[in-house]
């Protein structure tokens, strides 16, 4: 806090001098976080990312990589110097660092978030708990040997207690197994964890699925291990690119969730989405994350802390801004439409699709694909990523992680979330403004188009009358074209069929075009 006890100090403040150690740093969140430290302050000391050699670069070409991106622009070559990459490995004790290397750390080092960590939802027990419960004993066990540690922050997600009906606290929810039993078991040779685990099952603890009970025991793991430490969580929820940036819509290389969700719609590959319309959107701007990131390293860092092990949820919820699923679909579908790729496959429409009606437009649209198949691949007209059995299959996974992602929560506490805004300097609560009920959904959703057509697709900066040519003929294809061909068929074979069963025009014609109409609904 500050003198007066009533605010927390600065952002600018507090960083000034410090040196951090990051975790994760080459990914998404950890690029944002990159950026807002060097923004925080002109006078942040180091930067250390812990980075391991990959796909052919060494860990200090990926770091130049990653300044290289045009979040970074702003920034001048003297600042980007503060950022400078360690070579290690986050599953190994003390990460692998030298003798050297440790005791810079050690001397230096006041602030450490941990980023790093496995995302795929479809990971087996074993993968899960060692790519998110291991790599946080490593992170926790050198964290407690940094003699200025001010402030240890780890990067969980909403999702970690998504196996508990009602509304989900910002608390720490023990699990029946010990994080430290199952990273033994997952050590084990053979592990008795190497399954996928089916979702809801007792392996899990009735999770979805393993990464989110990976984070759970992570979580479990921090609350027992980092107990009267300086040591925070944080649960984002769905992070959705920059919103107040000046580069807005920002998603730098993400593939997964939503991001992937994003670039795929809008090259008209991916056309489903599993839900009702109602389904509320757990959602946050990357930016947000990050300036309530800094601001929790603040009050972390001060010597009356008011929580046991602070813990803060970034989302929205359904009292706080909520949007649900038919805006999404709404918004996305209407944005793509002002704002198209130079070229697509499909035109970009997303449809609300749900058990039955999902299960018939996956396997018609798979029948169809695969009287292509052999043509594709024999003459390889279209590219790998584009193939229709591939496509389909893209479409249908996506789909199902979409509908994991926002139909298990019920709701969640932002108790000390408010409070943390509450206590920010003056002087941060506009530039650090977290405060997603400023959120316009909408504008998240046309930045977030805008920013891929330019610099991820590399497309014109621009909508001309060629593109809205291209898009009525797709249109009328659409409707005219294949579909209504389709269309038209269903409905002669329906008709022909039923007269000639019942020698009833007017009976063939009705359930014909009801034929036709339900093969449209789908």
């Amino acid at each position: 806090m500050s003198e007066s006890g009533e605010y927390l100090p600065r952002v600018r403040d507090f960083f000034a001098k410090r040196n951090i150690l990051v975790t994760g740093g080459t990914g998404f969140m950890g690029m944002a976080l990159i950026e807002g430290l060097l923004s925080a302050s002109e006078e942040i000391g180091k930067i250390y990312v812990l980075v391991r050699a990959k796909r052919d670069m060494t860990p200090a070409q990926r770091i130049t990589r990653v300044l290289s991106s045009e979040i970074f622009n702003h920034h001048s070559a003297e600042s980007k110097a503060k950022v400078i990459p360690l070579v290690g490995d986050i599953n190994c004790e003390n990460f692998d660092f030298d003798e050297k290397t440790l005791i810079t750390i050690r001397d230096e080092v006041s602030v450490f978030y941990h980023n790093a960590g496995v995302i795929k939802f479809n990971k087996s027990v074993k993968e899960a708990v060692l790519g998110n419960v291991l790599t946080t004993l490593r992170a926790v066990d050198l964290a407690k040997t940094l003699p200025k540690l001010s402030a240890f922050i780890y990067c969980s997600s909403l999702l970690s207690n998504s196996n508990r009906g009602g509304l989900i606290r910002e608390e720490v929810y023990k699990t029946k197994k010990s994080p430290l039993e199952m990273i033994k078991l997952a050590l084990e040779e053979p592990s008795s964890l190497e399954q996928v685990a089916e979702p809801m099952s007792d392996s899990i603890e009735n999770h979805w699925n393993s990464y989110s009970y990976s984070k759970q025991l992570a979580e479990n793991l921090i609350f027992e291990k980092m107990a009267g430490c300086p040591a925070g969580i944080v649960r984002p929820s769905l992070v959705y690119g920059f919103y107040n940036h000046f580069i807005p819509g920002w998603m730098g290389s993400s593939r997964s969730g939503h991001c992937g969700m994003f670039r795929t719609h809008m090259k008209g590959v991916i056309r489903s989405v599993i839900g009702n319309d109602d389904d509320l959107m757990w959602s946050i701007p990357c930016d947000y994350v990050i300036k309530a990131l800094l601001s929790f390293t603040v009050s972390l860092g001060q010597p009356n802390s008011v929580f046991e092990l602070p813990i803060i949820h970034l989302t929205n919820s359904r009292n706080c801004n909520p949007w649900n699923l038919k805006q999404f679909v709404t918004y996305i579908n209407a944005e793509s439409w002002k704002n198209p790729c130079d070229s697509y496959i499909l035109l970009a429409r997303f449809k609300v699709r749900e058990g039955l009606r999902l299960n018939l437009v996956v396997l018609l649209s798979y029948l169809f694909v695969l009287m292509t198949y052999y043509p594709e691949k024999w003459f390889h007209w279209t590219p790998k990523w584009c193939r229709g059995v591939d496509i389909i299959s893209i479409q249908y996974t996506f789909s199902k992680i979409y509908k994991t992602r926002v139909s298990i929560l019920d709701d969640v506490s932002l108790e000390n979330t408010n409070y943390l805004m509450q206590k920010m300097h003056p002087d941060d609560k506009d530039v650090y403004n977290f405060d997603v009920r400023n959120v316009d959904w909408r504008k998240l959703v046309a930045k977030s188009i805008s920013w891929l057509r330019q610099y991820y697709y590399k497309d014109s900066n621009s909508v001309t009358w060629m593109h809205r040519v291209v898009q009525y003929l797709y249109l009328l294809n659409q409707h005219l074209g294949f579909e209504g061909v389709v269309h038209f068929g269903i409905f002669k074979m329906v008709q022909c069929l039923l007269i000639t069963i019942t020698s009833s025009t007017l009976l063939g014609t009705t359930f014909g075009l009801l034929a036709a109409a339900f093969a449209y609904w789908l």
